[in-house]
């Protein structure tokens, strides 16, 4: 069995029969379900805020705890929520973590990535530090792996710094 079958890789902006819904349908997950809280996902991110059904209140708790939504008690049988940040940071986090940790807690363990939307010309920078146990080759791979975790978009890594920099400067050092 191809590792691709048994870890995939699904983008977030996926055809429906190709999405992490019809994955988990095709597993054997509850799949009705998940497509209602991706419907109130969706309806944040273009509407701002919708009503939900009480019986997603314990799934989308963990959006309102960090701060993505708000959640307020509506009519019996309803919460509205509102949209508290940007939609694009709550598209993601709901594609690529929540739902992949909901599907590994289901038995089933798949990666969604994320859709980052950008022109050509436009390049967005950031510094991430990680610490990679094991050898120089370890390291490799797994920074190999991870350029290639945005299919359709071309990341570079620009900079690496292996060693201690991050560690405390002994007393007494100049620098």
């Amino acid at each position: 069995m191809q590792a691709e079958q048994i870890y995939p890789s699904i983008p977030a902006i996926a055809n429906t029969d190709q999405s992490a819904l019809a994955f988990a349908h095709q597993s054997g997950v509850n799949a009705v379900w998940l497509d209602a809280l991706s419907q109130v996902v969706s309806r944040l991110t273009q509407f701002g805020e919708t009503t939900v059904p009480v019986e997603l209140n314990e799934a989308l708790q963990e959006l309102a705890q960090l701060q993505y939504v708000e959640l307020e008690s509506h009519d019996a049988g309803a919460l509205a929520a509102t949209l508290l940040g940007q939609p694009a940071l709550l598209t993601n986090y709901f594609w690529s973590v929540w739902v992949p940790r909901y599907l590994l807690s289901c038995g089933l363990k798949v990666a969604v990535t994320p859709h980052l939307t950008s022109s050509v010309d436009e390049a967005h920078h950031c510094t991430v530090v990680f610490r990679i146990p094991g050898s120089r080759e370890t390291a490799r791979e797994f920074l190999t792996d991870l350029a290639t975790q945005y299919p359709g978009c071309t990341p570079e890594i620009v900079a690496i710094q292996a060693g201690d920099a991050l560690c405390p400067k002994e007393a007494g050092s100049n620098a």
